[in-house]
């Protein structure tokens, strides 16, 4: 597995400001399975579920809220 990047963490904060993986997805000019694969690898380094995913929204969990504080910090 690849190590923690600040792609990962942009789309982590991408994905915090605007709501959703499809918003994120546009706003970084992504494609869709990437920014999916980006939280999967942070979850699955952090062993932490970072990103609770809704039908029409994606909300963060306190390791994602305390990640996108120090991530922004980062950016």
């Amino acid at each position: 597995m690849r190590n923690l990047n600040l792609d990962q963490l942009q789309t982590l904060v991408a994905i915090a400001d605007l709501g959703t993986f499809a918003a994120a997805s546009q706003a970084l000019h992504l494609a869709p399975p990437t920014v999916s694969l980006h939280i999967k690898e942070l979850e699955t380094r952090l062993d932490a579920t970072l990103v609770v995913r809704g039908r029409r929204q994606a909300e963060l969990t306190s390791a994602g809220r305390a990640l996108v504080d120090g991530g922004r910090k980062l950016l």
